[in-house]
């Protein structure tokens, strides 16, 4: 063999060793890369890069302070514009534009600078237009404030100079680098639309497609507000005094205290804890001291279980950056003790594994009666990261409960593999299979990574070839969907900014993107699960989201909060309305996002449906902000005041073999109209989904019921299946006691 032909074997072969040992090693970050390339188009996939790639550096720079908390304070910049870019994450976006300004003038222009520069520009006038009295501490803000930020733009900027300096800026960078950037269109027709120059300021070519502004300006806009004219909500968190101003996140919401009314906690990842205490539904008054969550900072994700079966909610918390969660058991008054050590959850890694935990989902897995705990975590791995990133992964894990202690038995119920180097954010229980046990659901942002685990017994988990969607997405529940019995798997679907407005701001063909579709899967007979198409009209990246009934018709509607971790992700939430057929409830759903102010283009996370004042109408809480503190702003409470002749039934379950909060049980509502016709509806009681942890007082719309028949219930643990008599229009308790005696 020549010596030249045997270099280039050893050649070849070192690359082939050097491959293989890199895939071993970054064993989920290589196959996130051929699921992205199997199930997205090239130009998608760069999308999602340039999403990526931002994100992991301004992850990387963030620095911890002396109590191992992370901000962007102690960040070094290492030139004038990483200094000004470090400024705007700040939120500080008056010394964003100055630095930039001053950087442009030194060194010139590049589409960098001038794109950072505009998009400061528009932050600023939303921060001097939008948010004066927040921002100086006084969180009683104008009334009308929805207004400001919610498209259509129904309240212009008063001083508009920012946004039509922002809008000069842009149309430059548009002729300059971007004719054929939708993003920067984007920007420019945002920014017109907030100082009262859309369109007439937007070029033609680079204007919002026609089918948008109909939807959000013109006929279409116009159709939905007299179809839907009897839905009705007002904004009123600052009133109630719930409109915190943080970066969002999570939200979870239950009576804590026990007096019949639903109290709200709420944080954000660079902000404290915060719990409101319902007043009786007259509003909140800030109990964050009281509770004993005084100087909790950076919670994440929050959600509620009774750990120990007293009856008192409890509270999870998770954090992003943090090693472990918080475990706060609930003392049966609204106050609460940390417990995190003693329930055997990790508090500290000793091997400074990043454990980033994300979503936890409650269920009982072994059918004891204590409820059991599942953590997704961002297990990733991800080569040539800095700062944060650099750490080793604490992967998602499963924590069953033996009786007031949680042992991780993740390896155990055969999951190791499932979670080893993953991604998850959402998880979700529940027994789409109806065999007695509760099956796991878990979502990832990476397409095709998402999966359905069946529980075999009890004893374990196994992937589940019932579920084949590649979307990838934030958050995912259980829910049964058109009433049938089968439980059906919701799943917000996540994408980035670029692909999100392209797709609904521009008509881009939505065949050529497998990123940012919510789905419906619904259950087929067969045990199968396939997408009901076209249940969500309008493609974009979600965040947190949630679902509930606002008009007691039986029918879900569902409530997405849109976002991703990008800065310049503007893009309106969407509210999407259930549509009857008959009795019953069809696979179909109006997008009424363009009403009732609720299509905020500020980032969304936690979304809770509940009706704080026993009215019988559900109120939505809507926690605002993104990944960074530039994304700060105030938490949206949509008061409900709809003119609405539908009835309903409010059930809270007592379980005695079951968990005490009856979580994972099913409910069968069985009523009749006035010709005697059947209404039936089926849920499953759980929190909803992920950021977002709902009450487990279930509210049950049953359209024009007269009467109802019977609420049937089967306790999974005790296999009790009941027949109770409950009250229409009333909060109706059924305990397992009367189902087991029998």
């Amino acid at each position: 063999m020549k010596k030249s032909t045997r270099v280039s074997l050893i050649i070849v072969l070192v690359l082939i060793a050097s491959v293989s040992a890199f895939s071993l090693r970054y064993r989920g970050f290589m196959q996130a890369g051929v699921d992205y390339t199997l199930h997205s188009s090239l130009h998608e996939r760069l999308n999602a890069s340039f999403m990526l790639l931002y994100w992991m550096d301004w992850v990387g720079r963030q620095t911890p302070d002396a109590q191992n908390f992370y901000t962007f304070d102690g960040t070094k910049a290492s030139t004038p514009f990483d200094h000004a870019l470090t400024e705007y994450h700040k939120g500080n976006f008056a010394g964003a534009v100055r630095e930039l300004q001053d950087d442009i003038a030194a060194s010139g222009e590049s589409e960098k600078r001038v794109f950072w520069l505009g998009l400061a520009q528009l932050r600023q006038g939303e921060a001097v237009n939008c948010l004066p009295n927040v921002m100086s501490g006084d969180h009683m803000m104008d009334m009308d404030h929805a207004q400001y930020c919610a498209l259509p733009i129904r309240k212009f900027h008063q001083d508009p100079k920012y946004a039509r300096a922002a809008a000069k800026t842009i149309l430059h960078l548009i002729r300059t680098w971007g004719p054929n950037n939708r993003l920067y269109h984007w920007m420019l027709n945002y920014a017109a639309m907030v100082s009262n120059d859309f369109p007439q300021a937007v070029p033609a070519e680079y204007r919002v497609s026609p089918e948008f502004i109909s939807r959000f300006y013109g006929a279409e806009k116009d159709k939905t507000e007299r179809d839907f004219a009897n839905i009705r909500f007002d904004e009123r968190a600052a009133e109630l005094g719930v409109n915190t101003f943080n970066t969002g996140r999570g939200v979870a919401v239950e009576d804590f205290d026990g007096d019949g009314f639903p109290d709200i906690v709420t944080g954000g990842s660079f902000d404290d804890l915060r719990y409101y205490h319902n007043n009786a539904g007259k509003g909140f008054e800030d109990w964050t001291e009281r509770a004993g969550f005084k100087g909790y900072r950076q919670p994440f994700f929050m959600t509620v279980a009774d750990i120990d079966n007293d009856g008192h909610p409890d509270l999870l918390v998770t954090r992003m950056f943090h090693d472990g969660v918080t475990l706060f058991r609930n003392k049966g008054d609204g106050t609460f003790e940390d417990v995190t050590a003693a329930w055997g959850l990790p508090v500290k890694r000793d091997d400074n594994a990043l454990s980033s935990s994300w979503a936890a989902a409650w269920g009982d897995v072994n059918n004891d009666g204590k409820i059991d705990l599942f953590i997704s975590r961002m297990g990733m791995e991800i080569p040539l990261a800095g700062g944060l990133l650099s750490r080793p992964r604490f992967y998602s894990a499963l924590y069953i409960n033996e009786g007031g202690r949680f042992v991780e038995r993740t390896a155990e119920y055969g999951l190791g593999d499932v979670v080893r180097d993953k991604y998850f954010i959402g998880a979700a229980f529940g027994d789409y299979d109806n065999d007695g046990y509760p099956d796991l659901y878990l979502s990832s942002p990476i397409v095709n990574e998402s999966v359905l685990l069946r529980n075999t017994g009890g004893k374990g988990f196994e992937i589940s070839s019932a579920y084949k969607h590649p979307n990838g997405g934030f958050v995912g529940s259980f829910v049964d969907i058109n009433h049938d019995g089968r439980l059906d798997i919701f799943q917000g679907g996540f994408s980035d900014a670029r692909s999100s407005i392209e797709m609904a701001m521009f008509g881009a063909n939505p065949d050529d993107y497998r990123t940012g579709k919510s789905a419906i899967l619904v259950q087929q007979p067969d045990g199968q699960f396939t997408e009901a198409k076209g249940f969500f009209d309008m493609p974009g990246g979600t965040m947190g989201a949630s679902y509930g009934d606002i008009d007691n018709d039986g029918c879900y509607d569902f409530y997405l909060g849109t976002g991703s971790p990008e800065g310049w992700f503007i893009f309106p939430k969407l509210m999407f309305k259930g549509i009857p057929d008959g009795n019953g409830c069809s696979l179909r759903t109006a997008n009424i996002s363009m009403t009732n102010n609720l299509a905020t283009v500020q980032k969304g996370h936690g979304i809770v449906f509940f009706d704080f004042n026993n009215d019988g109408l559900q109120d939505i809480y809507s926690s605002l902000g993104g990944m960074w503190p530039a994304d700060r702003w105030p938490n949206q409470f949509f008061v409900n005041h709809s003119d609405v002749r539908n009835q309903y039934v409010k059930i809270r379950l007592r379980g005695r073999q079951t968990n005490s909060m009856g979580i994972g049980a099913r409910i069968k509502v069985t009523a009749h109209d006035q010709a005697g016709a059947p209404i039936v509806r089926q849920v499953l009681v759980d929190q909803k989904t992920s950021f977002g942890s709902g009450p487990y007082l279930m509210h049950i719309g049953l359209g024009k019921a007269v009467a109802v028949d019977e609420a049937e219930v089967y306790w999974p643990v005790s296999r009790c299946r009941k027949g109770y008599p409950v009250r229409i229009g009333e909060l109706n308790v059924l305990d397992e006691a009367a189902c087991a005696a029998k």
